[in-house]
């Protein structure tokens, strides 16, 4: 039986990865929990230890035969003790890198010895790191060592780029000693646990002429710098000081010393002095504090982070360069006027500047809410003041913001960031966009905004980002959509937490590709996307939408047949209906991306609520009971239409007669007199003759004869008088209404006449709307009471009539005409 494999894991993780790239060999073997160094190939050129457990490397020398290395990193590794010869025949090694160990305790340890014959070492990082479990009691260097710290340390003057602890300061010179001079250019002096210099002078840095950069960093313990400590370094591009946190007066004396050091440094591009106070607030004054530096003229970039520096009245900073291009003023205690009337009024030529975080004030601000007029060295003049700024950082200040003035010009500013001023004057003023008409990106989220005035943005036609999220813009109400309408290059719209409740419009941001409107007040988003065709995300979760309108899926629908583009509509409670149906049908099928949709919420009729988790299913339920709802509402509604029309169809039949009255009576114009009585209307006629062509001989000839000819009635005839042309219906009512009475000869054939029953009901509502005494009804021939139609019989009922002389007596039909005209011209 053959045994198991053993696998020794602790070995696996011994093993160093090996890279080869063209000629170099990389070797890899930090993080394994190496305490000691294992064997590496002889044709390494570079070899990283780091973050191992080294604690020491005693006889064996791990490198020996490995003449084509040139770099190593032994760093993050509690060294204490290294061999002498450790480094021994590295003639090629370029870059050594020892950071955080514990060497200091190796007080035999002689750094000359170690780095014997290293002479193409051009970076060298040398640090210390004190163990956790000790309590840390610093000593002055001077106190700690008879001489310099690890002896002579002068194999390192090859090194162009070093990093060492601020012990290896040579801090004794005496011209006994050999005199060297170091090649450095780049000086990174760090942390100063083994000793410290109280005072850093000329005299530790007089040995190194070629300096181009200088990093002082972490130096808690230094608290002064004379003030010609590197007046010396003619070469000097970069000085950076991070972090001494000095008290009050010794912070206020190294920020002026450095100044006056520099002040001849003419190719000096780069000065930080950073963390250089740990008081509360400091008090700082341009005209005391700094050295002129305005004969720099190759002064590029300052930066004073961290320092809680404040003005304690108005200050004129033209100490700088023209040069000046970036300034950065990052977590002090500046006013927005500080920042306006003191720094840049004076400095029109910087590019850049960073106030973020004026909030590093622990106690209440003695500043006022400044105005132009408290500062008596801004001139009054009428032509703008034309600032290079291009980049502005100013946020969470202490003190009121201050927009600046109308005559403030900045055609250059790109990017401003004003977010988390709380003390902003609740409105964005009206010549605020005319005075920066090239900026892209604007932020001023989180400054309880309530009002953006009607020309504050409107010239920001290049505008690409705009964040006004966490205000108050609720307030403004829809007039918000109008005051964004101007910003056409807008590509990203941050509007978020605003309880905005009205949007209706971003018809004109065609370039728009990002639009954040959560948490707000929305009941329906309103604006058309139909011209937003680059549209890619659109949160609108955390509002009150209840569905998506017919244009929001045809829009989003549209843009998703493009590209893909996302939509966020968590935290709103949609409505799963009937009504709805068709927008759940549309979120199954649509290419949109809705973000999280198994979290929307659903709201049903009955008032229950779930998540859209089982879309499908829903969907699906509700089609069925929609579906069955709907079978029910249509039965119901054939039978209510059924009703409808047939309670319609009687009233129409029961007012048939006036329908077609009124009908015919808009489309007749009559003529009127005036009298002293009002107006009276011109009649055209004196009577209608409404007639059967079976009665003609009587009717039609005996009108013509008797009334007409006889007795000078003028009747209108439907033979003669009608319009040709027009409908009978409409000629037939024109006729009655244009005649001062009707006269209806009535017979058997007068009762089967279609036209005749028309003309009778159409004198009929003529005489009760008109309340004229007009119908005169001639029975011509005696007819059945019972055969005599109900409306006939309404009007014989109702007026008096005449009956034809049946024995056709001359002497009774001269009766009969004369009873007739006698009731056709009675006034």
């Amino acid at each position: 039986m053959t045994a198991p494999l053993i696998i020794n894991i602790d070995k696996l993780k011994q093993r160093c990865d090996e890279r080869r790239v063209t000629t170099a060999v990389y070797v890899d073997c930090s993080n394994r929990n190496l305490t000691s160094i294992p064997p590496l190939p002889k044709l390494a050129t570079s070899v990283d230890l780091t973050n191992n457990l080294l604690r020491m490397i005693l006889f064996r020398n791990p490198f020996q035969g490995m003449s084509d290395l040139r770099e190593i990193n032994l760093s993050d590794n509690p060294l204490e003790y290294v061999t002498v010869n450790l480094f021994t025949g590295l003639f090629n090694l370029s870059k050594l890198i020892i950071r955080n160990s514990l060497l200091y305790k190796q007080t035999t340890l002689v750094l000359d010895s170690l780095l014997a014959g290293l002479y193409n070492l051009k970076e060298f990082s040398l640090t210390f790191e004190l163990p956790k479990n000790r309590k840390f009691s610093p000593v002055p260097c001077s106190f700690r060592y008879k001489s310099q710290p690890f002896e002579n340390i002068d194999a390192i003057g090859f090194a162009e780029i070093l990093e060492i602890d601020t012990a290896l300061l040579k801090w004794q010179t005496n011209e006994t000693f050999k005199k060297v001079i170091y090649q450095t250019k780049s000086l990174h002096l760090i942390n100063g646990f083994v000793c410290f210099y109280g005072t850093l002078t000329n005299r530790q840095f007089y040995y190194m002429p070629f300096l181009e950069m200088i990093k002082i960093d972490n130096i808690f313990l230094t608290s002064k710098l004379t003030d010609n400590f590197i007046t010396t370094q003619k070469h000097l591009q970069h000085l950076a000081i991070y972090g001494p946190n000095t008290p009050y007066g010794y912070a206020i004396d190294l920020i002026y010393n450095v100044s006056v050091s520099i002040s001849d440094l003419y190719k000096l591009k780069t000065l930080l002095l950073n963390g250089i106070s740990n008081d509360l607030r400091l008090k700082f004054h341009c005209s005391l504090g700094l050295q002129n530096l305005s004969a720099l003229n190759s002064l590029q970039s300052v930066s004073i982070i961290g320092n809680s520096l404040s003005f304690n009245s108005a200050e004129e900073c033209d100490n700088f360069p023209k040069s000046l291009q970036h300034l950065d003023l990052q977590d002090n205690c500046f006013s927005s006027y500080d920042i306006n009337y003191s720094v840049l009024f004076f400095n029109k030529q910087i590019k850049t500047l960073n106030a973020s975080n004026q909030n590093r004030c622990s106690f209440k601000s003695l500043h006022k809410e400044w105005k132009q007029t408290q500062f008596p060295t801004q001139p009054a003049v009428e032509t703008k003041n034309v600032y290079g700024l291009e980049w502005f950082v100013l946020t969470k200040s202490k003190e009121p913001l201050d927009f600046g003035e109308s005559n403030d010009f900045y055609p250059n500013l790109t990017y401003m960031d004003l977010s988390s001023n709380f003390k902003v004057n609740s409105k964005i003023p009206s010549f605020f966009s005319s005075c920066r008409p090239s900026m892209i990106f604007f932020n001023m989220s989180k400054c309880k905004l309530s009002e953006i005035e009607e020309y504050s943005l409107s010239n920001l036609s290049k505008l690409e980002t705009l964040d006004l999220s966490s205000n108050m813009l609720g307030s403004i109400g829809c007039v918000l959509s109008d005051r964004l309408s101007n910003l056409v290059s807008l590509e990203v719209l941050n509007i978020a937490d605003n309880q905005i409740n009205c949007f209706n419009s971003v018809r004109s941001m065609r370039n728009l590709q990002r639009i954040n409107m959560s948490n707000n007040q929305l009941q329906s988003f309103d604006a058309s996307l139909e011209y937003n065709l680059n549209l890619e995300y659109i949160d609108l979760s955390n509002n009150r939408i209840s569905k998506l309108s017919e244009d929001n899926m045809r829009d989003l629908t549209a843009i998703a047949g493009q590209h893909n583009v996302e939509v966020i509509l968590s935290g709103n409670v949609l409505l799963c209906t009937c009504d709805t149906l068709h927008i759940l049908e549309w979120m199954i099928k649509t290419k949109v991306k809705l973000v999280k949709r198994n979290e929307y919420l659903c709201s049903y009729s009955n008032g229950s609520i779930s998540t859209l988790k089982e879309i499908s299913h829903i969907y699906s339920s509700l089609n069925n009971e929609c579906s069955h709802k709907s079978t029910l509402i249509i039965f119901i509604s054939v039978i209510i239409a059924f009703f409808l029309l047939m309670v319609s169809g009687i009233l129409m039949y029961k007012f048939r007669w006036q329908i077609r009255y009124w009908y015919y009576k808009n489309k007749i114009k009559i003529p009127y007199k005036p009298t002293s009585y009002g107006y009276e209307q011109i009649f055209e006629y004196d009577a209608f003759i409404s007639y059967a062509s079976e009665d003609y001989e009587i009717a039609r000839c005996g009108t013509l004869n008797e009334l007409e000819t006889k007795r000078g009635v003028h009747a209108c005839i439907h033979e003669r008088d009608f319009q040709p042309g027009e409908s009978i219906a409409l000629n037939i009512s024109k006729g009655i209404r244009n005649s001062r009475r009707t006269i209806l000869f009535v017979s058997d054939s007068f009762l089967k006449s279609e036209w005749c029953m028309y003309e009778l009901n159409i004198a009929r509502m003529e005489s009760l709307h008109s309340k004229r005494k007009l119908i005169l009804t001639v029975m011509i021939e005696t007819i059945p009471y019972a055969s005599i139609p109900v409306d006939v019989l309404d009007i014989i009922n109702t007026y008096t009539y005449l009956k034809y002389p049946a024995n056709k007596n001359d002497k009774d039909i001269n009766v009969f005409w004369n009873k007739c005209a006698e009731f056709v011209l009675e006034s």
